[in-house]
Parts: C-alpha cells; structure tokens; sequence
C-alpha cells in the first residue's frame, strides 16, 4: 500500500509544479517585457492647461509648421462619445491633450509633432487600434495567439498618444494605475520604458525639451523639419519620468 501511495503522489507532485510553472512563467515573462514603474518623481504642479498653453507659445514661435498641422481640438461631447464607443475612461489630463488638439493628420515624421519622429495620433485613431490587433488575432492560430498572449498581450489595453510608426513610442494604459506607470515611454527593441506619473509630466518634459532646443526646428541633408538632441532629451525625461534601468 505504501508503495502505490508514492506512486500515486509523485505524479500528483508533478502535475502540481508544472500547473505552477504554466502560471508563473508567462508572468514572469511578461514583468520582464513590461515592468511596474520604479519610483517615479513627483506630478508637476501646475496644471495642464498651463502646460499646453507654454507648449503652443514654444510650438508657434520654434516649430510653427508643426503646429499648424495639428488638428482642433475636440469637444467634450466628441471625446465622450469615443470614450463610450471604446469602452474606455480617459484620465482629466488626457481629455484636456485632445481639448487643445486632436493630433495632426499629417504622417511626415519631422512635421507630425510635438515630440519629433512621432506622431500625435487623433483620439479616434488612438482608441481604435486595440481593435486592429483584435482583428489580426482572429485570423490567427491558436500557437500564434498563445504565443502572443504570452509576450505581447500586455499591449492590447495600451493606447498610443504619440508613435512612431514602428511600434513603439509613449503609450497610457488604462488598465494601470498612475503609481504602477500608466503613462510611459515604451522602445521594444531593447524592452526600455520610461515611466510618467502623470500625462502632465510627458508635456511638461516636452516644452523643457522645447525651452533648452532638445527639439528644434533644422535642415538635415534635404530635409527640413522638427529634429530631436537624444542626448539633451534623455536627460529631460529623467527630471520628469522614471526609466526601467535605473
């Protein structure tokens, strides 16, 4: 009898770990793909209309090409009524974002701003793309769907503010809470993020980059358009925003 009874547990053992490690594995993979914030500096103080306000003063006065390609800005009904189509719930400072401007329609990487190399998607387009991804996973196997889920499901709630046309760029997850680093800035070739405690402290950091000429207005080669000092940027979005190095 003892015998059987070992028999029987040893199995049983098993199967209990590898019901653990089918657990934990692709959570482990998925803090390394996408962490939790480390501790991020204070939300500025000042309020986002202030904000916007020195950003549109810098924008007309450093890259008025830029600002004129951005689009009106939407009205509280319009940003409701995409909040209700979505299904999601805008945190006050974003709606006041798409207030100002709702994003440009141009896709010139050196025209579609403010940040440059990136553009500001319009809300509509922003809240739509959960369902573009929903719909290539449909055609899916169920491999590439696992697969997905395992290294990649974790973007399926982010909502691009500013992109750059390759995947990555600064994102709000309204699954996260502003302490975990809802807003950040994601750069998946080498699985970097910066995170923000606040939308106000991504557009704050954006017209100090503005202010010390981290983002200028220049020709390069037959180009002319709004260029980024990463050097100067980088140091800027550490006064405002936590990376994941650090």
């Amino acid at each position: 009898m003892k015998r059987k009874r070992v028999f029987i547990l040893v199995p049983s053992v098993l199967l209990a770990i590898l019901i653990v490690a089918l657990f934990l594995i692709p959570r482990s993979i998925r803090n390394f793909f996408y962490p939790t914030a480390k501790p991020m500096p204070p939300v500025v103080n000042i309020s986002m209309a202030e904000i916007l306000k020195k950003l549109e003063v810098l924008m007309q006065d450093k890259a008025p090409a830029v600002l004129a390609e951005l689009q009106t800005g939407l009205s509280d009904s319009e940003i409701s009524a995409l909040e209700s189509k979505s299904g999601v719930q805008l945190p006050d400072d974003m709606k006041a974002l798409y207030h100002w401007r709702n994003g440009s329609g141009n896709r010139n990487p050196m025209l579609c701003g403010p940040i440059p190399g990136h553009r500001f998607l319009p809300l509509n387009e922003a809240l739509g793309l959960n369902s573009v991804i929903t719909n290539q996973l449909a055609g899916a196997s169920g491999v590439q769907r696992a697969a997905f889920e395992v290294f990649a499901g974790h973007a399926k709630s982010w909502i691009p503010l500013f992109d750059d046309g390759a995947g990555d760029g600064y994102f709000f997850d309204p699954k996260r809470k502003a302490s975990e680093g809802a807003v950040f800035y994601h750069f998946a070739e080498d699985a970097s993020y910066v995170f923000f405690p606040s939308i106000k402290n991504l557009i704050a950091g954006t017209v100090k980059c503005y202010e010390q000429d981290a983002f200028a207005w220049k020709t390069n080669g037959n180009a002319t358009g709004l260029t980024q000092d990463f050097e100067r940027s980088q140091k800027i979005w550490q006064e405002f925003g936590s990376d994941n190095t650090q």
